[in-house]
């Protein structure tokens, strides 16, 4: 009988019509965030200042500290970077998933070739087409008029050549849903290697600029030094003369000799400053010495920053958003297996060649084909297909989970930033004026010294008091230049503010 095609395709698009994605569909979340920044994590002037004096803060955030070396590094970290390329890899593979995923809503074509031997029961009905015996009701068929065969057990060889084909309906967003999990996780990936690259140039900037700072300690402490060994010298010359005592001359070495002891503590705090450096630009140890090793001025910060809003913070932030992306992409497999527990429709083809011998297996008498529906309805499956969905379902409120912990983060680590940015800068400025008066009271004592007017335990004293209050400046002004770099990356990189 002849297979009319409407026959087919008339309910195929029926069903076809009335497909849909089952499951449910992703809404994406709002963020709990407060209308704007506590008062205890910013200083309220500085605040009022970034957003109208700082219009626009770019992308490439690190050119706000206008030193080519710091941007030479951060913009060449991630060419060689072990990290980028790990997040790089996994954009490729969540790429190829999106492939898989898509396959789904294309029929699968198979060519096959068999030689196939059977042995059919000397008892069964179709024995005779073997060459053996057949029986009709547990009797010889020979009463039914019919020959019976004599000669070897029956059996007979199947020669078949051909190609079969079946394509699955996704009626209700099986593949849909998957193909949606794997976009979703296309966007997750993505945003992972923009958290990657933001945490790259930020540790990249923090490293350059502690760098900077412990060589400016280096510059204060080898300075002191020198001063340090000229009173010593004078004040033994002055024992000499009688107008010191030795207890002078042993208090004068004894600052000489503390100052030399810092020296090689921070000498092995730039090495290792440089060193993480070249790691950060996938080098080898010691790559950066000789570009580095020049002692250069304190890349200055800017008095404030533009910050904008929390809720604009949250967006922006790459790993808020790669954790909604992993919300989504968990929340379209739960579609994904709720899609099992209804019927599947297929449509299965056949055509070929198909002899008992391979003399005359090509010829056209030789030809077959099949092709029909087959509807596949689930009825018991041990309860695998619910705990399926059930699993599926526990994975996405841990993913719902994980984004509103990465939301709290996201806000806690901005007041912090903020708040340790702004501190910093109030205790930098007060240190420079202690640096100012204790070196003026550091002269002070050397001049009344060698005037025979003071003791050398006042120039003790003051040296002591100077040395440490610009050491103290020096870590202050690195630590204001490292909290801006954190202020950067905790508000997920540069920006445009919008309004004033």
């Amino acid at each position: 009988m002849a297979i009319r095609p409407k026959k087919i395709l008339a309910p195929l698009a029926v069903l076809l019509l009335s497909a849909c994605n089952v499951g449910p569909n992703f809404l994406s979340p709002t963020p709990r965030a407060p209308d704007a920044w506590s008062k205890a994590a910013l200083d309220a002037p500085a605040y009022a200042r970034s957003r109208a004096a700082a219009r626009a803060v770019d992308a490439a955030w690190w050119e706000s500290f206008h030193d080519p070396t710091l941007t030479w590094l951060v913009t060449s970290a991630e060419a060689d970077n072990p990290d980028i390329e790990e997040a790089t890899s996994r954009i490729a593979e969540t790429r190829e998933q999106r492939r898989v995923a898509y396959a789904g809503f294309w029929p699968t074509l198979d060519a096959s070739a068999s030689d196939t031997r059977l042995r059919i029961s000397e008892n069964s009905p179709f024995a005779s087409i073997a060459g053996g015996r057949a029986s009709v009701g547990g009797q010889p068929n020979a009463s039914q008029g019919i020959a019976i065969p004599t000669g070897p057990k029956p059996g007979l060889t199947i020669y078949q050549a051909g190609f079969d084909a079946a394509w699955e309906l996704d009626i209700f967003g099986r593949t849909r849903r998957g193909v949606e999990a794997a976009e979703a996780d296309i966007r997750s990936a993505e945003r992972l290697l923009d958290n990657a690259r933001l945490s790259l140039r930020a540790e990249a900037a923090r490293a350059y600029l502690e760098l900077r700072g412990l060589q400016a300690r280096q510059g204060i402490a080898r300075q002191s030094l020198r001063l340090q060994r000229d009173n010593a010298a004078l004040t033994r010359s002055r024992a000499a003369s009688g107008f010191a005592t030795e207890v002078d001359v042993a208090n004068a070495n004894a600052l000489v000799a503390s100052t030399e002891a810092t020296l090689p503590q921070l000498d092995a705090q730039v090495t290792q400053a440089t060193n993480r450096l070249s790691r950060l630009l996938g080098q080898e140890p010691g790559t950066l010495a000789d570009r580095l090793s020049a002692p250069a001025p304190q890349p200055p910060a800017p008095p404030s920053v533009a910050i904008g809003l929390p809720v604009e913070t949250i967006r922006r932030r790459p790993d808020v958003a790669a954790a909604e992306a992993a919300l989504a992409a968990q929340t379209a497999r739960i579609g994904v297996a709720t899609a099992q527990l209804y019927p599947s429709l297929r449509i299965n083809g056949s055509i070929g060649l198909q002899s008992g011998n391979t003399a005359n297996l090509f010829e056209a008498a030789s030809r077959f084909f099949s092709i029909g529906p087959a509807l596949i309805v689930p009825i018991f499956e041990g309860g695998r297909l619910r705990a399926q969905i059930r699993l599926e379902e526990a994975r996405q409120r841990t993913a719902a989970v994980v984004w509103r912990r990465t939301v709290l983060d996201a806000l806690h680590e901005v007041e912090n930033a903020l708040a340790a940015y702004y501190g910093d800068q109030g205790r930098r400025d007060a240190l420079r004026r202690q640096s100012v008066a204790a070196r003026q009271a550091a002269s002070l004592a050397r001049t009344r010294f060698t005037a025979g007017l003071g003791t050398f335990l006042e120039v003790l004293d003051a040296e002591r008091t100077r040395l440490a209050a610009e050491l103290a400046v020096a870590e202050s002004a690195a630590a204001v230049s490292t909290d801006l770099v954190a202020v950067y990356k905790a508000l997920g990189g540069g920006w445009e503010p919008r309004g004033g």
